[in-house]
């Protein structure tokens, strides 16, 4: 746009491009190839039967391995972006800004089927819609001061609104299988994808009156957890499990700073995610006796007691129950959100005068630091959590990601 005849008097105006994008890219990597199919099979351990009663007469025999599904179809990512880029005062200062929305029909996932249809592998099928938007902005400025010194910083901000747009059938589907408490999230038409559904913690019982005044509930005791009732009907049955959160962010974030003085060159990379919850499966385990046996977590030394009303841990007990750590509850939930030094680099490049007794063109020496520290208030070990489509944000004791390394190297062209 800068390039035309109306712009060419607006000198504060270096470079301008107005521009959209649209495309539709197919999918089929997570479906077998014998998915359309109903396939049988069997072993001699289990499908070989003696049915004429003697010894001797073990008959060949077959079941239902696979279910197949012929209508399965590919998951279509449709991918809209507008956005103009502008370039003022000579680049010194550049900024971004995008409107984008991403939308996923047909998303592929494995057919949520009874027990009682038996042990084949379900078939994988186009199960509803998602769609993701939000803005994506970035704002960068860069400075010559003198030959010996210069600087460079750039901040970007993206938001993001995910929501499941259509899910045929029930309209929703369950997933996020943890151990003990079962699933722990719920993709449901005009909600966020892999959403947290459980029962909402609003405190603990303090003594009996508080138990008997409140709605009925499994297990209530003092020191276990009272759950909020949801439709008001007086009794804490499945109907008040709700919507909890989800592990998908309201915006991430990132500022890049760089400093070049003579031959010595400095950046850092910061990135950050804002609004995430994560599901910190850990608990289940370092929270609970009445979990695995190993190593605990020093919550428990706060845990709930008639002198320790305050406290977020309940009464530790050795049997788990409805009301404590035996259904699928928001105590789990944490703030996943963060700030990270991704990369700290410090470089020095050789002077060409040197380089030029030795036949060498360029060469550079370098330092390098990866997640120096990560901001938050998320007491697991890593708040950066992965996941499936369908089925992110949750902490299964994961291998972190945040490990601290350190690299010295060197760039040579001859």
């Amino acid at each position: 746009m800068s390039d035309e005849e109306f712009m060419k008097n607006i000198s504060w105006i270096s470079d301008m491009k107005l521009r959209a994008s649209y495309g539709v890219l197919g999918s089929q990597n997570t479906v077998s190839a014998e998915n359309a199919y109903n396939l049988f099979g069997g072993t001699f351990s289990n499908a070989y039967y003696d049915i004429n009663g003697t010894s001797n007469s073990i008959v060949q025999g077959f079941f239902q391995t696979i279910m197949g599904n012929s209508s399965t179809g590919w998951e279509e990512d449709i991918i809209t972006n507008y956005g103009v880029d502008l370039g003022m005062l000579n680049n010194r200062i550049s900024l971004s800004v995008e409107y984008y929305k991403k939308s996923i029909n047909g998303l592929l996932f494995p057919k949520d089927l009874p027990a009682t249809v038996g042990g084949a592998t379900v078939p994988t099928v186009n199960v509803g819609d998602i769609q993701n938007k939000g803005w994506d902005i970035s704002l960068g400025y860069r400075e010559n001061l003198s030959t010996d010194f210069g600087f460079r910083a750039s901040a970007n901000i993206t938001t993001y609104k995910n929501k499941v747009v259509f899910i045929p059938g029930s309209g929703f589907f369950d997933d996020g299988n943890v151990q003990v408490l079962g699933n722990v999230i719920r993709n449901q038409t005009g909600y966020a994808a892999s959403s947290f559904y459980g029962y909402d913690v609003v405190g603990i019982f303090q003594n009996a009156e508080e138990v008997s005044k409140s709605a009925t509930q499994t297990a209530a005791a003092p020191g276990r957890f009272k759950y909020r009732d949801v439709n008001g009907d007086g009794a804490i049955t499945t109907a008040d499990r709700t919507f909890l959160g989800s592990a998908n962010p309201d915006f991430t974030y990132g500022f890049n700073l760089g400093v070049d003085f003579k031959n010595f060159d400095l950046s850092a990379i910061f990135y950050g995610s804002r609004g995430a919850k994560i599901h910190n499966q850990v608990r289940i385990y370092t929270d609970f006796f009445s979990g695995y046996v190993g190593g605990k977590s020093l919550d428990l030394l706060n845990a709930w007691t008639p002198d320790n009303p305050t406290a977020r841990t309940p009464k530790a007990e050795m049997a788990a129950s409805f009301s404590s750590a035996g259904t699928a509850n928001s105590y789990y939930l944490e703030d996943g959100s963060y700030l990270r030094l991704n990369n700290l680099i410090l470089g020095y490049t050789i002077p060409t005068s040197v380089l030029s007794r030795v036949s060498i063109k360029t060469l550079r020496v370098y330092a390098q630091a990866a997640n120096l520290f990560t901001i938050t208030d998320y007491t697991g070990m890593d708040p950066e959590i992965g996941g499936s489509s369908s089925a992110f944000g949750i902490d299964y004791a994961n291998y972190p990601n945040n490990q601290k390394s350190f690299i010295v190297g060197l760039n040579v062209s001859f």
